[in-house]
């Protein structure tokens, strides 16, 4: 399966702290909800390339991984097997009911809020649990004028506005912060903050999404030229990219945290009870 930013697919290199950072909020997300799931049914709604899913059947009874792209479910039942895992369409999931319900980084791609919202609650047992997580607006977007320089996110979420969501389908809703203490945040902080101020010509309020699409990948372009033309005046001795035995070895998912308020986060995460 290509990569093309849309869906995280494990590797072990990383250029530089930001992709190690995202990297690990995949990872802890996961981690974080396998204390939920041990001997229950789970779907994970949204599973891209699949790893999370398997994670997540290391402690559950029973997974299902879906995806809206058959592509990525045919690469994630190649790559990740075990005898409580199975992976299929959306399409081809019917009206099963779940005890819990993982969707993460995935809100943020749906055309319609809502009906996702509803539809995730129509699948849970009484009694079970959604949980959801999304880059947190904080530091990527100027709210009221910007819409998201990520091409394939179609809405991004404050911790106020996820809830206010959230809580027009479900009484009981947790919203907690992931970010953690460790340098590796503030990494990710300071490159979407220079990012939301380079892109946000291409991406004001106001533009439908075509436009959007097409400005910012028109960007993407001229940046890649310049930075080609730059690298062409480098010592061509001179190592392309950095290794990941730079910095890699010093930092694991357990760097990465979860909890009401902390001084510096980047995503959130929702606990939603079907009372």
């Amino acid at each position: 399966m290509k990569d093309t930013g849309e869906r995280h697919i494990i590797h072990h290199y990383f250029t530089n702290k930001s992709e190690l950072y995202l990297h690990l909020i995949h990872i802890a997300t996961y981690e974080y909800a396998k204390k939920f799931v041990k001997d229950k049914k789970v779907l994970d709604y949204g599973c891209g390339s699949g790893y999370g899913s398997h994670m997540l059947s290391e402690a559950a009874a029973d997974v299902t991984g879906v995806d809206i792209s058959k592509e990525a479910v045919d690469f994630a039942a190649q790559e990740y097997r075990s005898p409580n895992l199975n992976f299929k369409t959306i399409a081809e999931l019917g009206n099963e009911k779940f005890d819990i319900i993982t969707s993460f980084q995935v809100i943020e791609h749906v055309p319609d809020d809502k009906e996702y919202t509803s539809t995730l609650k129509q699948l849970l047992n009484p009694g079970g649990l959604l949980i959801i997580s999304t880059p947190d607006i904080k530091h990527r977007l100027f709210k009221y004028i910007q819409q998201p320089w990520n091409i394939f996110h179609l809405k991004e979420y404050t911790p106020k506005s996820l809830e206010k969501l959230l809580r027009k389908y479900f009484n009981q809703v947790e919203i907690l912060k992931i970010g953690s203490d460790s340098d590796l945040v503030l990494e990710e902080i300071k490159r979407t903050r220079k990012q939301r101020i380079a892109v946000l010509p291409s991406t004001l309020y106001i533009y439908p999404y075509s436009l959007r699409v097409y400005l910012l990948n028109l960007q993407k372009k001229v940046f890649n030229l310049l930075k080609k033309i730059r690298n062409r005046h480098n010592n061509p001795t001179q190592s392309l990219h950095n290794t990941s035995s730079d910095f890699a070895m010093q930092y694991s998912h357990e760097d990465i945290l979860f909890d009401k308020e902390m001084e510096h986060s980047t995503d959130l995460l929702a606990i939603c009870k079907n009372e």
